[in-house]
C-alpha cells in the first residue's frame, strides 16, 4: 500500500496515545509504509514545535525528542517551512478566517509536497480549499 500525505500533529498524538485498538492499528499501518518505495509521509517542522509545546507538557521534552527521532528512523520526513510554504500559508489565512497559523503552514506543506492530503481529524483542515483529509473510521 503506497501512501502520500502530511501527518498533522494530531496524528502523532494518536500514534503514541491511541484512543482505541482500531486507531492503534491504523496509525501503525500508516507508519509502517512510511519508508516504503512508493510512499511519502512527511510532517511540517511546525509540527515539531507543536509536539514540544503540547506533548512535552504531558511526557517531557526528552520523550518528545525520542519520539521525533523515532518517526524519522521509520522514514517520516520533517519538511522545513520555507518561503513558498509561508507565502501559500499567508494566502490561505487571507481566505480562511480564524485558522491557526500552524494549520495553515501544515496545509500549505500538504499542497506543495503531498497532493494536498493531511492525515488528521482536525476540522480546521476541512476549511482549507482543496485539502483532503484521511483518518481512521
Amino acid at each position: 500500500m503506497a501512501l502520500k500525505g502530511i501527518l498533522d500533529t494530531r496524528f502523532f498524538f494518536a500514534y503514541f496515545s491511541p484512543k482505541s485498538k482500531s486507531q492503534r492499528a491504523w496509525c501503525k499501518s500508516v507508519v509502517d509504509v512510511a519508508g516504503k518505495p512508493d510512499s511519502f509521509l512527511a510532517a511540517s517542522t511546525i509540527t515539531i514545535a507543536e509536539l514540544y509545546e503540547n506533548m512535552g507538557r504531558l511526557v517531557g521534552k526528552e520523550t518528545v525528542r525520542i519520539r521525533v527521532a523515532s518517526a524519522k528512523a521509520k522514514g517520516i520526513v520533517f519538511l522545513p517551512v520555507d518561503e513558498s510554504t509561508s507565502t501559500l500559508a499567508g494566502t490561505i489565512l487571507l481566505t480562511t478566517p480564524d485558522l491557526p497559523i500552524a494549520d495553515s503552514l501544515i496545509g500549505s506543506t500538504a499542497v506543495l509536497a503531498a497532493d494536498s492530503t493531511v492525515f488528521t481529524d482536525d476540522p480546521h483542515f476541512t476549511r482549507i480549499k482543496g485539502i483532503k483529509t484521511r483518518w481512521v473510521e
